[in-house]
């Protein structure tokens, strides 16, 4: 009996653990409120003081996500300075 109680303890550990869904980069694109979330899991949040290797597995659709925004939003600004500046001429 002694010899099954811990053996039976880590069955049930094992089988509450949850598989975390790791969302997309076009996912995170799409919704921006879940990009702002996942940036702060990675940055500073449970998933900054993980391994190299579970950090790239788990934050890497989120730096893709984030780099592809910032340029979207550098290229839409780019183009409003550039319309406005033409419109004025």
């Amino acid at each position: 009996m002694r010899k099954l109680l811990p053996i039976g303890a880590l069955l049930i550990v094992c089988g509450c653990q949850q598989e975390v869904s790791v969302p997309t980069a076009k996912e995170l694109i799409d919704n921006r409120h879940l990009l702002t979330e996942w940036q702060a899991k990675c940055n500073t949040g449970e998933y900054s003081r993980l391994t190299a290797e579970q950090k790239a597995r788990f934050c890497s659709t989120t730096q893709e996500a984030s780099v592809s925004a910032a340029e979207a939003a550098a290229a839409k600004s780019a183009s409003d300075f550039y319309n406005t500046n033409t419109k004025r001429k």
